[in-house]
């Protein structure tokens, strides 16, 4: 599934690059090749968003045509679906709450520095503060509807988690090896009794972010590890034995379980923290993160193709028109089957 996800990834970027797109369309590409009723959506609009989108994905690597191709079939998919949406919520008459607009938009301010930072930004795109509250409010909108019509996965069960388990645990390989991330701060010579507690108590504090959910374990190993690779990795350690790293390692994961953090442990490299990610040990216990995700993973894909579907039925009340085979996708919303 190709789709944008409209209403749960990345939402607040991806809408305000469509107003960047409308003020950097390409010279010479000003003309539709789509309409949605009497909406017409331009080749350069859709070329603009798919060139930000693979230079934000690519991070300076050069991306495959393949890849490029299929960013435009979904900048296609999530621009029809967004208009057609537009539609149906003018036809039902639905609202979104000031309150959580505001809310909304304060979170995505709070990603710069400065508001003077943000209004530069929305400079820039050629946007307003107003334009980019509409479309927040189309955003909240959207998820209004498809809500109703498509509603969230409910979290997987244990139920469901031990019959995965019982249709795969066959093909598991059962070792010694486990895989986790870091954050270490490395001893230093001269160091003193003092600074040693000072980095324990900082490793504390960390740990007990990623347990209260306010960061992820991954952004905070970049920013602060002393790993060289973390800003890289955000300090992932793939399958490795535990006794690699020493007696004291081996003993402070020892009752962790997948997903759990360990308390400092002092290694013969400096003090740490642990997040278990994966023990192959061949109980179902160590899986159970990995399933949850999985299950999660798939159940969101069928999300998508619910949407996809609703956004077909849609379109034959709401007329869909490609007006270019460059730009029809396979399988395009509203097109033939």
């Amino acid at each position: 599934m190709r789709l944008l996800s409209y209403v749960r990834q990345s939402i607040l970027p991806v809408m305000l690059m469509a107003g960047i797109a409308s003020a950097q369309l390409m010279s010479g590409k000003n003309f539709d090749v789509i309409r949605v009723e009497k909406v017409g959506i331009t080749q350069g609009k859709v070329d603009s968003l798919a060139k930000m989108l693979g230079e934000q994905q690519a991070k300076g690597r050069e991306i495959p045509a393949e890849a490029q191709m299929q960013l435009r079939w979904a900048v296609i998919d999530n621009l029809v679906g967004q208009e057609l949406l537009k539609l149906e919520i003018k036809k039902q008459g639905i609202k979104a709450s000031t309150t959580k607009v505001d809310s909304l938009i304060k979170i995505f301010k709070s990603q710069y520095p400065s508001e003077d930072v943000f209004n530069k930004e929305l400079k820039k795109s050629g946007a307003t503060q107003a334009m980019f509250r509409e479309k927040v409010e189309q955003q909240l909108q959207s998820e209004s509807l498809l809500e109703k019509k498509v509603p969230y996965p409910a979290d997987p069960t244990d139920k469901q988690i031990a019959a995965y388990w019982e249709l795969n645990k066959g093909k598991v390989s059962i070792n010694d090896t486990i895989s986790g991330a870091q954050i270490i701060f490395k001893s230093k010579k001269g160091e003193t009794a003092q600074q040693i507690s000072d980095k324990k108590d900082m490793l504390k504090g960390l740990a007990a972010q990623v347990r209260a959910s306010k960061a992820s374990f991954a952004q905070l190993a970049a920013q602060y590890s002393d790993d060289s690779d973390a800003r890289k990795t955000g300090g992932v350690m793939n399958k490795f034995l535990p006794n690699s790293l020493g007696q004291e390692f081996v003993k402070g994961i020892s009752k962790l379980k997948v997903g759990d953090i360990s308390d400092v442990i002092t290694t013969k490299e400096g003090v740490m923290i642990f997040m278990l990610t994966e023990k192959n040990d061949g109980k179902m216990e160590s899986y159970k993160h990995q399933i949850d995700y999985i299950l999660r993973v798939q159940a969101e894909q069928e999300r998508q193709m619910s949407i996809k579907n609703y956004l077909d039925q849609l379109a034959k009340t709401y007329k869909v028109q490609y007006l270019n085979s460059d730009y029809t996708p396979p399988e395009a919303i509203g097109g033939k089957k």
